[in-house]
């Protein structure tokens, strides 16, 4: 993976692949590395410059700077510090007329990169499987997992953080369709790479998720979006692509009806020409 050094001495991963087709840069969920991507970027490279990063404490990127390891005085993770990340890659990198593809809490951070940095080098946002707000708060029908509160929240957290592997292929089995059972092989893929994510990152971007709250924000990001759900999903089981594509004006909505919360792994094919069409409209 390539490297970029950051204005706090940390060290971000990436990848740049594919030639000089439209580029696209894919952004991975929490305790979800870039792994979780290989398949998307092996398809989409073919005709895109397809960016991907490891976010702090995940995959190859460390949780604190080089040497540290996350260790006590590190700054916190957060959605805030992730976009911030975002933006200097793409600087850095002089990239424009980017389409920004975040999955799950790399919606949020996307969402955190346009609300912060505008859209003056991203022409376009796909949202995937993700909710403006994660709790039921207030009555709330599009928490994560249909119905978060806050103590569920908690015993999240302590999962996100458990050691365990067992409990880690627990959490990356819930991300499959309802009343579906991944293939064994690509079960053990998917946790070999979740498991290459620090704790305590995870811990601090979950605790940073259940604050934010973009169901007043959404509308105003300024660039064309398009939201992609799974209508098998166990993590949002409820229709809150529905309710997101009627929020954000001029969005559009797009459902794969045998997928939970991957659907760029569940229905590869259709979910890379619903991404080329978007980005070729």
């Amino acid at each position: 993976m390539a490297e970029l050094s950051l204005d706090d001495g940390q060290i971000l991963r990436f990848e740049d692949t594919g030639g000089s087709g439209p580029p696209l840069l894919l952004v991975h969920g929490l305790g979800a590395p870039s792994a979780f991507f290989a398949r998307t970027v092996a398809d989409l490279a073919r005709d895109h410059r397809v960016l991907t990063i490891d976010l702090r404490g995940h995959g190859a990127t460390q949780q604190g700077t080089e040497g540290t390891a996350g260790t006590e005085g590190t700054e916190p993770v957060t959605v805030a510090r992730c976009a911030a990340d975002l933006h200097a890659l793409a600087e850095k990198l002089d990239i424009r007329r980017l389409t920004l593809l975040g999955w799950s809490l790399g919606a949020t951070v996307a969402y955190h990169y346009l609300d912060r940095y505008g859209s003056e080098r991203v022409s376009s946002l796909v949202s995937v499987e993700q909710t403006p707000y994660l709790l039921t708060e207030g009555g709330w029908p599009h928490a994560a997992f249909g119905s978060l509160d806050a103590t569920c929240a908690e015993d999240v957290g302590r999962a996100l953080g458990s050691p365990d592997r067992a409990t880690l292929a627990g959490l990356v089995g819930s991300f499959f369709a309802q009343g579906t059972s991944p293939v064994p092989a690509l079960l053990d893929e998917l946790t070999d790479a979740a498991a290459t994510c620090h704790a305590g990152a995870k811990r601090q971007l979950w605790q940073d998720a259940l604050r934010q709250d973009w169901r007043d924000r959404l509308p105003s990001l300024g660039v064309p979006t398009l939201f992609l759900h799974g209508a098998l999903s166990q993590v949002y089981p409820s229709a809150v692509g529905a309710w997101l594509a009627e929020a954000v004006p001029g969005a559009r909505l797009e459902m794969f009806e045998r997928s939970g919360h991957l659907p760029f792994l569940e229905e590869p094919e259709r979910f890379h020409r619903v991404i080329r069409a978007w980005i070729a409209r």
